[in-house]
C-alpha cells in the first residue's frame, strides 16, 4: 500500500496491518515524519463506506462467571468479491495478555479470551473493540467487540426465554409464567434494567450508523451525477447563439445565457437585478408585456415580435421573434415561471448585429464582462481562454470604475504526475473533479468571481475588488486548511498537497500577462521550497525568476552545443586500496560564471527535458574517455555512470546504451550503470527486462542511494544487480549515530547474503574507512580519497596509481595492525 507522507510529500510502500491500524499513524521513511493514517478518522474507525468484510460471531460474549480456562470462539470471515483473503487479525495492546489469537484456515481463526480479574480490562457489563482484523489487498478492515455479561443480564436472558415459552403456552401455564416472571424481577436493581437498555440502545445507534454511512454514500453518488448532469446543461444553454431568458412569476430575470448578456453589454447578476419589461419591448402596442406573459400562463405558451432595449437605437431598429412559453413543473424544488427566446426574422440579415456572439473589442468597449465562459469538459470550471478574457476584462473594468485591488490565486498540486501513475488517469481525474469541488466551495465562501481549471493541475481563483494581499492569504489558507483532509475515491483516501501563489493588480502588476505571471512564479516559489506552501509575489521572486530563465537558456545552448563535461571520481578497493573504477559526474563550466553546481543545473535540466539528450551524451562521452585510458594500459577500472529517471522512461534506451558502446569502442564488461533506487520501482516489469538485457551484454548494473527510496526490500530478488550503493546520508554519521550504524551494517548483510557487491560514498574521514572495512564493506569513495576531478587530473592519477594506491594501503594496514592488537591477548605481568 502506498501512502503520501503529509510532511514532505514522499511515497511510503507500507504494509497494511493491525498495529498500524491501531497506533493510527506512520512513520515516513525519508523525514522520519509521523504522519496520520489516512483511512482512519479520530474514533479509528474506517473512513471506507463500504465494508466487504463480514464475520461470525459480531461479537464476542464473555459470562459473567470467572472461567479460569478461558473462553474460545470460532471466527468465520467472508470476504466479498476476493477468492484469496489475506486476512490478519490481532488484539488490540490492552488485551495482549487476555486474548491470543490462532489462525486456522485462510478465512477462520480461533480465539481464546482469558477471563480479566473484576473491574479490570472488561468490567461487567462492558462492551468494547478487543480485535483488529484487516485485509491487505483490498485495503478493508474492522472491529470486533467483546462483551462481558453482568449476572442481572444473564437473569433477564432467562426470563426472555420465559416469556417465548409462555407466549406459545395455554392460557393457565401463561398465568403462571407471569407470575414466575414477576417472582424473577423481584430482586433486580433499577440500575441493571437501565445497564441492559443501554446494550439495546447502542445497537440500534450501531445500525442506524451502518444506514447512515450508505445514505451518505448514496448521496455523494447522486450529488455527483448532478453535478455533471448540470455541467452539460450549463454547456448546452451556453453554446445558443438565440438569446434565452428564465423570469419568475413576477417578471424577475433570474437567468440570461452568455450570449444575450453579451449583446446587451451586462453581467449575469446586473441582469438578475432587473425586471424583463426594462429588457424587452413588444413589437406590437396592441398588447403589452404582461397581457402576453397571462396569455402564456393561461395556453402554455406565446409567439410575437419584441426588441432589446439594451441595443435599441434610433438609427438601427432590430425585430426580434420572441417565444414565450410556460415552464411546467408541480415539484416544490423547481422554479416556476417563463422562458424567452429570441430569435431573429427569417429574412432578416442584421441578426447578427443582435444576438450572437461578439468581438472581445465589443466587449472592452461596453465595459462588460464577458459572461459566455467556457467549461473544462471534467471538472466543469471555466476553461483557461475564458479565465483569460474575464481577468483582462475585470483589469478594464475595475480602470474605469476606479476601484482597486483584484488578487490572482494560483494553486498547483504537488506530485500528482505520481497519482496517474500509480492509480491510472480514471482514479486522477475523479481526484481532479473533488480538487475543483473544493476550490469552488472555497472561493463562493470567499466571494470570488472565478473558479478556472487552467492545466492538468493547475487552478486559478479571481478575487474581485476590494481584494488584498491579507484577503487573499486569508482564501489560500483556507484552501490549504481544507486540503489537510484526505480526499476519498473508489474506498481510498488520498492526501492532496497544494502550492499556491497569488499576486495583486495593480500592486504586483498592470497587465493580466504580468497578474498571471507572477502569481505563478509564487507559485512556483512554494514548490521549491518543499511544497505544500503558500507564497505571495514579490520583486525578489522577479530577479530570481529571471536568473532562472537566464539560467536555462544558457542551459540549452550549452546541451546543444555539447559544452558540458564529465568530472570522476575515483572507487576504491578496501581491500587493497586500488582505484577499481571511477563515477562520472556531470558538470556544467558556464563562459562567464565559470563553474555551475550541479545542484542549480541538474533540476533545470530535469524539468525541462533537457536532462535526457544531456545524459546519453555525458554517457557517450565517459565511455569515449574510458577507452582512451584503457588503450594508456589502464584496465583494472570500471567506469560508472548515473541514469536520470527520466531516462529509464525511454523505450529506446537499451539501444541508446548499446549505441553508445558500440561508437565509442569501450568493452561492455567495463561499464556500469546507476539506477536510483526510487525510480527502479516505478516501472517493475521493464526495469527487470532491462537489466536483464544490459546484463546479458556484459553491461554491471548497480542500484544508487540505496536505503532511502523503499523501505520493502522483496524488489530485490528480481533484480539482479551487480553492486548496491549504500547513501551518503548513512556514512556522514556512521560512527556517531547508532541508527545509521544498524541500517548500514544492515544494507552490507542483506547485499552480502545476496550475492551483490557492496560500496558506500561518502567516506570522509578514516573512522568512516576503517568502520566500513570492519563490516566487510567492498568499495569506497569519498573525500577522504578523491574529490572528482577533471580527465586532466585523473589520468594523472591514474599514471601516479602506485603512489596512490600505496597510500590508500598505508590507511589499510593501519586499519588491520589496530585490529590486530586490539585482538592480541595481554600477556601477564
Amino acid at each position: 500500500m502506498i501512502l503520501f507522507c503529509e510532511e514532505c510529500g514522499q511515497r511510503n510502500s507500507i504494509t497494511l496491518t493491525p498495529a498500524l491500524i491501531e497506533t493510527n499513524s506512520f512513520t515516513c521513511q525519508f523525514c522520519r515524519f509521523k504522519s496520520p493514517f489516512p483511512f482512519l478518522d479520530k474514533s479509528r474507525n474506517s473512513t471506507s463506506v463500504s465494508t466487504v468484510i463480514r464475520w461470525q460471531p459480531e461479537e464476542l460474549r464473555l459470562p459473567a462467571d470467572d472461567c479460569q480456562e478461558g473462553c474460545c470462539f470460532q471466527l468465520v470471515f467472508q470476504v466479498e468479491g476476493f477468492q484469496k483473503p489475506q486476512l490478519t487479525v490481532e488484539p488490540f495492546r490492552q488485551f495482549a495478555k487476555l486474548i491470543t489469537v490462532e489462525k486456522t484456515s485462510p478465512d477462520s481463526f480461533s480465539v481464546t479470551v482469558r477471563m480479566p480479574e473484576q473491574n479490570k480490562a472488561l468490567p461487567p457489563g462492558r462492551r468494547v473493540p478487543a480485535l483488529i482484523f484487516c485485509e491487505e489487498n483490498i485495503m478493508s478492515w474492522g472491529t470486533i467487540p467483546v462483551v462481558r455479561e453482568r449476572r442481572e443480564a444473564a437473569a433477564e436472558t432467562i426470563r426472555q426465554e420465559k416469556r417465548k415459552e409462555a407466549a406459545a403456552a395455554p392460557l393457565p401455564e401463561m398465568k403462571a409464567a407471569k407470575a414466575g416472571e414477576a417472582q424473577a424481577e423481584m430482586p433486580l436493581e433499577s440500575g441493571a434494567a437501565a445497564e441492559s437498555l443501554g446494550d439495546a440502545d447502542m445497537e440500534t445507534l450501531r445500525q442506524q450508523l451502518v444506514q447512515y454511512k450508505a445514505q451518505l454514500h448514496q448521496a455523494k453518488t447522486t450529488s455527483f451525477r448532478m453535478r455533471k448532469e448540470l455541467s452539460i446543461r450549463r454547456q448546452v444553454m451556453d453554446s445558443q447563439n438565440c438569446g434565452i431568458l428564465f423570469v419568475s412569476l413576477e417578471q424577475q430575470i433570474l437567468y440570461a445565457n452568455p450570449a444575450l448578456l453579451s449583446r446587451c453589454a451586462c453581467t449575469l447578476k446586473a441582469m438578475q437585478d432587473r425586471r424583463l419589461d426594462q429588457v424587452i419591448e413588444l413589437a406590437e402596442t396592441k398588447q403589452g408585456l404582461t397581457e402576453a406573459l397571462r396569455e402564456a400562463d393561461e395556453k402554455g405558451s406565446w409567439h410575437g415580435r419584441a426588441m432589446l432595449l439594451q441595443i435599441l437605437q434610433e438609427e438601427q431598429k432590430c425585430e426580434l421573434q420572441l417565444s414565450i412559453t410556460r415552464s411546467e413543473t408541480d415539484e416544490e424544488d423547481k422554479e416556476k415561471g417563463f422562458i424567452c427566446l429570441l430569435f431573429p426574422q427569417e429574412s432578416d440579415s442584421r441578426f447578427q448585429h443582435c444576438l450572437g456572439s461578439v468581438p472581445a473589442a465589443a466587449a472592452k468597449d461596453s465595459g462588460a464582462l464577458s459572461s459566455g465562459l467556457g467549461l473544462d469538459p471534467l471538472t466543469g470550471l471555466a476553461d483557461r481562454p475564458s479565465f483569460q478574457q474575464y481577468l483582462e476584462d475585470s483589469i478594464i473594468l475595475l480602470g474605469k470604475e476606479s476601484e482597486r485591488g483584484i488578487a490572482l490565486i494560483y494553486v498547483d498540486l504537488d506530485h500528482f504526475k505520481r497519482i496517474n501513475r500509480i492509480f491510472g488517469p480514471g482514479f486522477g481525474d475523479k481526484i481532479l473533479c473533488s480538487v475543483a469541488s473544493i476550490l469552488r466551495s472555497c472561493a463562493e465562501e470567499a466571494g470570488a468571481d472565478l473558479v478556472s481549471r487552467l492545466s492538468g493541475d493547475e487552478f486559478a481563483i479571481v478575487l474581485p475588488p476590494p481584494a488584498n494581499r491579507e484577503r487573499a492569504k486569508k482564501l489560500a489558507e483556507k484552501i490549504m486548511q481544507r486540503f489537510r483532509t484526505p480526499l476519498d475515491n473508489e474506498s481510498r483516501s488520498i492526501l492532496i498537497r497544494p502550492s499556491i501563489g497569488f499576486s495583486l493588480y495593480p500592486d504586483d502588476g498592470g497587465t493580466p500577462l504580468e497578474i498571471l505571471r507572477n502569481a505563478d512564479t509564487a507559485m512556483e516559489a512554494a514548490k521549491g521550497e518543499g511544497g505544500n506552501r503558500i507564497c505571495s509575489w514579490d520583486s525578489g521572486m522577479k530577479i530570481q525568476a529571471a536568473e532562472s530563465l537566464y539560467l536555462e537558456n544558457d542551459l540549452r545552448k550549452a546541451v546543444a552545443d555539447n559544452e558540458l563535461i564529465n568530472y570522476y571520481q575515483p572507487q576504491v578497493s578496501l581491500t587493497n586500496g586500488s582505484i577499481c573504477g571511477m563515477e562520472a559526474l556531470a558538470r556544467w563550466i558556464h563562459p562567464m560564471k565559470g563553474m555551475i553546481s550541479p545542484v542549480a543545473f541538474i533540476p533545470i535540466a530535469e524539468n525541462t527535458g533537457l536532462i535526457e539528450k544531456l545524459g546519453l551524451d555525458l554517457m557517450r562521452k565517459a565511455c569515449e574517455q574510458g577507452k582512451k585510458w584503457r588503450d594508456m594500459g589502464f584496465r583494472k577500472f570500471v567506469m560508472a555512470v548515473n541514469l536520470s529517471g527520466r531516462l529509464l522512461r525511454r523505450r529506446d534506451l537499451y539501444h541508446q546504451i548499446m549505441s553508445c558502446i558500440e561508437t565509442s569502442g569501450y568493452p561492455p564488461e567495463a561499464l556500469e550503470v546507476e539506477f536510483t533506487e526510487g525510480v527502479l520501482i516505478e516501472n517493475m516489469d521493464y526495469t527487470v527486462d532491462l537489466i536483464n538485457k544490459l546484463r546479458a551484454q556484459g553491461v554491471k548494473t548497480a542500484i544508487d542511494d540505496f536505503g532511502t527510496g523503499y523501505s520493502s526490500l522483496s524488489y530485490l530478488q528480481h533484480l539482479r544487480v551487480d553492486k548496491i550503493k549504500i547513501d551518503r546520508s548513512f556514512i556522514t554519521n556512521v560512527t556517531t549515530n547508532k541508527t545509521d550504524a544498524a541500517i548500514t551494517l544492515g544494507i552490507i548483510s542483506i547485499a552480502k547474503n545476496l550475492g551483490f557487491r557492496v560500496i558506500a560514498e561518502g567516506i570522509e574521514t578514516e573512522d568512516h574507512l576503517f568502520f566500513l572495512q570492519k563490516s566487510r564493506c567492498d568499495e569506497g569513495q569519498g573525500y577522504l580519497f578523491s574529490a572528482p576531478i577533471s580527465e586532466k587530473d585523473m589520468t594523472g592519477l591514474l599514471l601516479r596509481d602506485s603512489s596512490v594506491a600505496l597510500s590508500h594501503k598505508r590507511m589499510i594496514d593501519k586499519f588491520y595492525s589496530v585490529l590486530a592488537t586490539d585482538k592480541k591477548p595481554k600477556l601477564k605481568s
